[in-house]
């Protein structure tokens, strides 16, 4: 049951606090009412109050002084204040002393309920950042608690010294590897982490309208860097831009770089070697530069064994909790078997094996073991060659239909799934999820 929102009103006429609670009890608040600042501070130190409203002119302890004596028990309640325009001066005081908003007498009725759902709006944001950083923070904490093996213990210095800069970042490595996550890691310790975190997955950019997403165009639409201002973008693959974009791209950094203070923090990832594509011509030497300030490569599972137990107990925990789950470790051999298989999905396969083994278990079992492993991963048969289990072979079989289907339509998403009869939307969806790209297949 939702916890309802609870307001303590003070003011020296019992009329008037009569009137007032039930115009705020009619908006669903619960509402005590104090004649006096003394009454008000004791209830307030008894009660757990969301809200205050008082009036500044009482006898006694007026509204300045009960103000303070608030602000003593607590820092992050809004209080709200009801002055006479002749005490206006006295109200600028009270928001000097931490008063949320002050309300000329007398009351409009309308703007007294406008102001306390702005409070409480309000409070409940500052709340809501508060748990966003401290699951921020357990988060990177996690991210370096599964990262044992020297190959990563070498990247974690590099991630704290990239979230006290600015500069444009590409992440490379192979898909599954963690990329995004630790674009995210970045972003969420370093010095834009009070902004938002724009993901732009480059793949998926309808080519005729891809700088109009990135850098707005027509009335109302903004653009996704807009959307950025104050915190970081990442451009997911960002090898698939289009020689128009990196052009546009290119522009940017460069204003960004003779700016005084940056606008968005810039990163990339890219699973293709850049490199290689430069030479090729496909993309822009310049951009691969200005993208290149700093740089991160991130090793693939094969070359990290030692992180494997880690990030299975981690999947355990996290999965085992959303599924239902008990189990609390895995046996010596189903460890034996995710050591030595090779992970071509890297990380993010692994997280969706032991998901997918985790549903398999009983409610009473702590041990998860090689039955709960898929038939492909228990037989060791290689990926891709159809294993056992029907839902790997019916995922093989749309990979290699969705692979022809671009080749014969000469990587056209749009006459592609027409000729598999699917929307252009699902047809983008499903090369996401095989890693398929238009252009390797043509």
């Amino acid at each position: 049951m939702e916890e309802r929102v609870r307001i303590l009103l003070v003011d020296d006429e019992p009329h008037f606090c009569k009137v007032m609670a039930m115009h705020l009890a009619d908006e669903g608040y619960t509402v005590d009412t104090a004649t006096s600042g003394e009454e008000a501070l004791g209830l307030f130190r008894e009660g757990d109050y969301h809200l205050v409203i008082t009036d500044l002119k009482m006898p006694g302890m007026d509204g300045l002084s009960l103000l303070e004596g608030i602000r003593d028990l607590s820092v992050d309640v809004p209080v709200i204040v009801l002055t006479a325009f002749g005490t206006v001066d006295t109200a600028v005081q009270a928001m000097k002393l931490g008063a949320f908003d002050y309300i000329l007498k007398p009351v409009d009725v309308d703007e007294l309920k406008m102001v306390v759902a702005r409070a409480l709006r309000l409070q409940e944001i500052a709340q809501e950042n508060l748990a966003l950083k401290a699951s921020l923070s357990a988060f990177y904490r996690e991210f370096s608690l599964v990262a044992e093996s020297r190959a990563m213990g070498d990247l974690i210095p590099l991630i704290r010294k990239a979230c006290q800069v600015d500069s444009p970042l590409l992440i490379r490595g192979e898909t599954g590897v963690g990329k995004e996550l630790v674009a995210r890691v970045i972003h969420a310790t370093g010095t834009r982490r009070d902004g938002p975190f724009t993901l732009v997955d480059c793949a998926f950019l309808d080519p005729e309208r891809v700088e109009e997403v990135l850098f707005g165009g027509r009335a109302g639409f903004p653009g996704k860097v807009r959307l950025a201002r104050g915190g970081t973008l990442l451009l997911d693959q960002v090898d698939e831009l289009s020689p128009g974009a990196q052009a546009r791209l290119l522009r940017f950094l460069e204003e960004q770089r003779v700016s005084d203070e940056p606008h968005v923090r810039v990163m990339a990832t890219t699973t293709r070697d850049l490199d290689r594509l430069v030479e090729e011509g496909s993309f822009r030497r310049d951009l691969f530069y200005r993208l290149r300030v700093l740089e991160m490569v991130i090793p693939p599972l094969r070359e990290r064994k030692e992180d494997i137990p880690p990030l299975v107990s981690h999947f355990l925990k996290k999965y085992g909790a959303r599924i239902g789950a008990r189990v609390e470790r895995v046996s010596r051999r189903a460890l034996e078997l995710l050591m030595a298989y090779s992970w071509p999905g890297n990380v993010r396969e692994l997280e969706n094996v032991i998901e997918g083994a985790l549903a398999f278990c009983e409610e009473d079992e702590r041990v998860l073991t090689e039955r709960h492993l898929p038939p492909w991963l228990r037989e060791g048969t290689a990926r891709g060659a159809y294993p056992g289990s029907l839902i790997d072979t019916v995922e093989n079989l749309e990979r290699e239909m969705i692979t022809q289907a671009l080749k014969e339509s000469g990587g056209n998403q749009t006459k592609a799934a027409e000729r598999l009869g699917i929307t252009r939307r699902m047809l983008q969806y499903k090369m996401k999820k095989y890693d398929i790209k238009a252009k390797r297949v043509v």
